[in-house]
């Protein structure tokens, strides 16, 4: 099937097929771990099942790719979070051909094999942990009992409802949809509107991670929501879900992972840390290869090599990830004593290609500009082959900080090529810069191939968090004070909301607003409350525990309603 590349490295199995105890490791061909990762994507199977005894699994099993986006920093990648202690579990995500997902958590993270692929090389084989997974985040914490698992209200779920099930991991586990009542994607749609029961993230049930059944409803749950909400932002296909692991230790120490861990994988096109619960400080964006480049040395500290695979949703479903040898920290030729890793070929159309940081007068700021300069077997064939050319720029300068930090509008640097190479055939030299928006090739055009971004009005001013004492609650509480500009405090009642969307763009995924607006829509209301009654005040206080009331009771409680 797959298989591993030669190894001086031997395995000794006692146990028949998915039972193996790995004396050491082999380093597998990365060549051969991207074709089965991206086999695994585009798998749409529906059953899975365990090889020896035929019991069902859940859909993790046998295809998709289960992923854990982590930050890089003093601590493994694999280890468990001092939040995920708390819960007893940790937070993976599945993604699949069939699910839209596009967005998530951090830049870099990694894959950990598949059941059936680790059976298939003689691996270690991951068979039990596997609790529950919700179809969109479930904001999970020390509230949700077994293991992340159960309802948003610090009770012991009940398990009248789990029916039987026969694997090995039945006995952990586990969903709250069948104890709700809630077993096709239409009664989960009816049961967790995310209007005045509160926001789907916190209410949402989880379904049962070895039932196939529930992962069939969840993933047609996902899919049900193409578009966000400002009451749910967090509850839209394009989100990832939550798929939930029960740690092994009730320490820090996750290395039981390590040998389940397939390939690290960053997404190209997004430096982008979300807040998550637990979070001690805010988030910052993160060059997403540099730190799984930092991931893959510590694992191979501690006797694993396995590639780093890029992951661009841009890209078609086949080829969802892909492999560099340029990514790489460590040289995946020495252990085991594997074949090379493909070479790179010598650059054939690109005779040079630089970065440049200079002053640009439409941004009116300092920006990074690739200066290209094509061989001439390039000018040849620019006007017949520019995927040939773009192909080859990517491969060379893709990879770079400057160009996937700053690529905002996907598609942008490839566009801004094909304009020069249709409008400007003679130029011998091309200036590409990532800043720039991907429009339209008539826009593009217009501009000289050098379209700016739109810039949309500013209302914010500044927003930054502050705790102090609440007479109401009797205790502290996290306020958010803002500081409209001028546009901002000018902007009439009824587009008060484009004034929220830029205030929720800001400050909306800072967990001191998500773990606390537990009545939704109540920030948005006491910013609607304030512009309208308020707006000359400076600066405006919105505390994300106050319940969401009417407009009438809001704006006879000073904007400040207190929790009932």
């Amino acid at each position: 099937m797959y298989a591993a590349v030669r190894s001086s490295f031997a395995l000794a199995c006692t146990l028949p097929l998915v039972f193996c105890t790995v004396a050491a490791q082999p380093l597998l061909d990365p060549l051969d771990t991207l074709m089965r990762i991206n086999h695994n994507y585009n798998t749409l199977k529906d059953a899975c099942q365990e090889p020896d005894t035929g019991a069902a699994r859940g859909l993790y099993y046998c295809s998709g790719v289960t992923l854990r986006m982590v930050n890089d920093g003093p601590f493994n990648p694999w280890d468990y979070s001092p939040y995920a202690i708390k819960i007893g579990a940790t937070s993976y995500s599945c993604i699949r051909k069939d699910l839209s997902t596009r967005i998530l958590v951090h830049p870099a993270g990694f894959v950990l094999r598949t059941p059936t692929d680790a059976a298939a090389l003689s691996l270690p084989v991951k068979e039990q942990g596997w609790t529950c997974i919700f179809a969109f985040d479930g904001g999970t914490g020390p509230e949700r009992k077994w293991y992340g698992c159960g309802f948003f209200d610090s009770r012991e779920p009940p398990r009248a409802a789990q029916g039987v099930m026969n694997n090995r991991n039945s006995a952990i586990a586990y969903g709250t949809c069948a104890e709700a009542g809630v077993s096709t994607a239409e009664q989960w749609t009816q049961k967790y509107t995310g209007l005045w029961k509160g926001p789907i993230q916190q209410s949402q049930c989880s379904w049962n991670a070895e039932k196939p059944s529930d992962w069939n409803a969840m993933i047609q749950v996902h899919e049900s929501r193409p578009n966000t909400t400002n009451k749910d932002p967090f509850s839209f296909s394009g989100q990832v879900n939550e798929f939930m692991l029960k740690n092994a230790s009730a320490t820090n120490d996750g290395s039981e992972n390590m040998k389940h861990i397939d390939a690290f994988i960053y997404n190209v096109n997004s430096t982008q840390n979300f807040a998550t619960r637990g979070d001690q400080a805010p988030p910052k964006p993160e060059n997403g290869l540099t730190s799984a480049r930092n991931f893959q040395k510590k694992l191979q500290a501690q006797g694993y090599s396995v590639p780093i695979l890029r992951l661009d949703f841009t890209k078609p479903a086949e080829q969802r990830f892909s492999y560099v040898a340029a990514d790489q920290a460590i040289d995946l030729t020495v252990a085991g004593g594997a074949e090379p890793a493909p070479v790179v070929p010598a650059p054939k159309y690109i005779a040079s290609a630089t970065w440049v940081e200079r002053y640009d007068p439409g941004s009116k700021k300092n920006e990074w500009s690739l200066k290209v300069t094509p061989s001439a077997p390039g000018k040849a064939i620019q006007a017949s082959d520019q995927d040939a050319l773009y192909k080859e720029l990517f491969e060379l300068r893709g990879a770079d900080s400057q160009w996937r930090d700053n690529e905002k509008s996907p598609g942008s640097m490839r566009q801004q090529l094909s304009c020069l190479i249709q409008n400007y055939p003679a130029k011998t030299e091309w200036n590409l810069e990532p800043f720039r928006p991907n429009v339209s090739p008539q826009d593009a055009a217009k501009a000289g191939c050098n379209p700016l971004p739109l810039q949309a009005p500013q209302y914010i001013a500044s927003a930054d968090w502050v705790k102090r004492y609440d007479p109401g609650t009797r205790k502290d509480e996290w306020t958010l004070s803002v500081v409209p500009t001028a546009a901002g405090r000018a902007l009439p009642n009824e587009q008060a909301v484009a004034l929220y969307d830029q205030l929720f763009a800001l400050k909306g995924a800072d967990s001191n607003w998500r773990d606390n607006e537990h009545s939704a829509g109540s920030m948005r209301q006491q910013l609607s409350c304030v512009v309208a009654n308020y707006r000359s005040k400076t600066p405006w206080n919105l505390e994300p525990f106050r319940p969401a009331l009417s407009d009438s009771e809001t704006r006879a409680a000073g904007c400040n309603p207190v929790p009932r």
